[in-house]
């Protein structure tokens, strides 16, 4: 199923107000661009790797952000309350949209937000190949072990870990092996219509848009997979269902967010899940999904 960068950024720019989407697509390079992001009463700002800029000639207005609202909720923005209020939207084929705005407080907790304010649309990427360079670092004897892959928000880890489904699954570098993704987000697979956009391997079953930690207890019952990938590990739930996935001899590699060995083990549910033993190797990757240095695993 074709989804290259190019049918994804075409894709958003149909999306968006036509004076936005011309000020955009006027300016854009042969650097993609990865994220654009969109504010009411101020024109677009665009990143990519390389730089950012707030581009002239057009202002997103308050009307704009209804009509886009309307749009990427596919014209029920009832039916996507479950997504917003966690606070962000998937497009088919992975591109992310986070939002915020004005949200419904209820006993401390949002329930829904009643005005979107400011769209962030994050282009997603598949860059094949790049998970090749670190599969040394979390192997054993040919085959993959428990890892988590910690990088800074923005740093990549998706991508990584994308491609790191495909090379377990389809035996580049390791053995092969029954494959399963939680999906939480629909970022990793990007699936459209249930099948995957993006190359995640031959042997790779995927649990799509289901809190993760109820997707890889629901994945060991039913798919019996031998690794289990999924992105961003949160609360006590989610490393509490790593750990049960573990116990049942699978593999788990997980992402999480933390720049620094000191930020990791700040977190108290990773903290126990690393002293624990479920992940035997944790790697700090930089940007560009090269290993930037493995981290103690602590007691």
């Amino acid at each position: 199923m074709a989804n290259t960068y190019n049918d994804r950024i075409m894709a958003v720019l149909a999306l968006l107000p036509h004076g936005i989407s011309a000020a955009i697509g006027s300016r854009m390079t042969d650097v993609p661009i990865e994220e654009i992001r969109l504010r009411t009463a101020r024109p677009p700002q665009v990143i990519t790797a390389k730089d950012e800029a707030i581009v002239p000639g057009a202002v997103f207005s308050t009307q704009d952000a209804h009509e886009l609202l309307e749009k990427l909720c596919r014209h029920s923005v009832y039916s996507m309350e479950d997504e917003l209020k966690q606070g962000f939207l998937t497009l088919d084929g992975g591109t992310r949209v986070g939002v915020c705005g004005r949200p419904v407080v209820e006993d401390g907790r949002i329930i829904r937000l009643t005005k979107v304010t400011s769209f962030n649309i994050r282009i997603t990427r598949e860059v094949t190949g790049c998970a090749e360079s670190i599969l040394p670092y979390m192997t054993y004897q040919g085959r993959p072990v428990s890892t988590l892959i910690a990088a800074p928000p923005a740093g990549g880890k998706t991508t990584l870990l994308r491609d790191i489904a495909r090379c377990v699954s389809d035996g580049i570098g390791v053995l092969p092996c029954r494959t399963a993704i939680a999906d939480e987000r629909g970022e990793l697979a990007g699936c459209v219509d249930g099948a995957p956009s993006f190359d995640v391997g031959a042997r790779t079953d995927v649990m799509e848009l289901a809190p993760k930690a109820e997707a890889m207890r629901m994945l060991i019952r039913s798919m019996s997979p031998e690794v289990i990938v999924t992105d961003e590990l949160g609360g006590e739930d989610d490393a509490q269902a790593a750990a049960e996935a573990a116990a049942c001899g699978t593999v788990v590699i997980a992402s999480v967010h933390a720049s620094s060995g000191d930020e990791l083990q700040s977190r108290s549910s990773l903290k126990k899940l690393i002293a624990s033993g479920v992940f035997k190797r944790v790697l700090l990757v930089k940007r560009s999904g090269s290993l930037l240095r493995i981290l103690p695993l602590g007691s």
